[in-house]
């Protein structure tokens, strides 16, 4: 588990933790909050590794992952809480099947309502579709761009009840808010890519572990209650480069024939997030001016992306 500022929710995941058997390592990423305080103080059989700096999801997952020694690793943020038999059911997936290298549970809200938690990989078309959502693209057009594997991955998230699907299914990618997988899978991949500090770590580690021959998979039966950018800021000028950065760096590294596109609808959406943030200036002026900042840095991130520079920072290209 690797924590940023996670104070507010952290004692609830490591409770049902505890509850499940499972042996925990924190890797807290300097945290402001007293995050790593709390955790020495109320879970004294909790690994604690307490970071100097910020060094990015991908890293400090990487440094817990040196220490492991079971055959399979339980990947779980501090928002997300385990249902009972959570943990044991993702976990006899993987020992179960030779073939399976990752598996994720049903995520929901807090309100318990579906969390999209399995994609399709994405294309230059649903990152249009996804980038310039609302307002800004008609919901036909958003429809048609996102395809139908989106939408079917979609409607499995949404199923529910005596009829919805018991068994695990196959899918691209799932959210990296709790997953399991084979250790040796994943120390062969040569960890998470820590070229990602925050987000994609979880698309480019499915596609991975797919290319490697090992599936991903999707158990509706294991539940979890995830609440959601618990450990990132909710500062435009912090998430945003950092999603987008991750983001031509995926298109680098597995969607290149994509990555013209891809950056120019980036630059296009910036643009357009400038012009919409000073246009709402006068009425909720500090809002619109960060929005605004976080704007021109996406366009900075975008004008400067270079592949060769990319696939020179990548460290574990499989």
């Amino acid at each position: 588990m690797v924590t940023y500022n996670s104070a507010d929710h952290i004692a609830a995941c490591l409770k049902a933790l505890r509850r499940s058997g499972v042996a925990v390592h924190v890797v807290d990423n300097a945290s402001a909050d007293g995050t790593a305080r709390l955790v020495a103080q109320r879970f004294a059989d909790v690994r604690l590794t307490e970071n100097a700096h910020n060094v990015g999801f991908a890293a400090a997952v990487n440094q817990a992952l040196a220490q492991v020694s079971t055959d399979v690793v339980l990947l779980v943020n501090p928002d997300c809480v385990l249902q009972e038999g959570a943990a044991k059911a993702l976990v006899s997936v993987v020992r179960g099947n030779a073939d399976v290298g990752i598996v994720g549970p049903h995520l929901s809200a807090p309100d318990g309502s579906p969390q999209f938690s399995i994609h399709p990989f994405e294309s230059w078309r649903s990152v249009i579709a996804s980038r310039f959502g609302g307002h800004l693209l008609p919901v036909g057009l958003r429809r048609m761009l996102s395809g139908q594997r989106r939408r079917d991955a979609y409607d499995a998230c949404r199923a529910s009840g005596p009829s919805a699907p018991r068994a695990p299914q196959s899918v691209d990618w799932l959210s990296g808010a709790c997953m399991a997988i084979r250790t040796s899978l994943l120390t062969r991949l040569g960890g998470l890519d820590t070229g990602y500090f925050m987000y994609y770590e979880d698309e480019d580690l499915c596609l991975r572990a797919w290319r490697d021959g090992a599936r991903v998979l999707y158990d509706p039966t294991a539940r979890a209650v995830h609440v959601g950018g618990a450990s990132s800021s909710s500062n435009p000028l912090v998430t945003w480069p950092h999603l987008y950065q991750s983001m031509l760096r995926f298109f680098v590294l597995h969607r290149r024939h994509s990555f013209p596109v891809v950056r120019a609808a980036v630059l296009l959406r910036a643009f357009v997030g400038i012009a919409l943030a000073l246009l709402r200036t006068p009425r909720r002026r500090d809002e619109a001016l960060a929005r605004a900042r976080a704007w021109r840095q996406v366009a900075r991130i975008a004008l400067a992306a270079d592949p060769r520079t990319i696939e020179r920072q990548n460290p574990c290209t499989s």
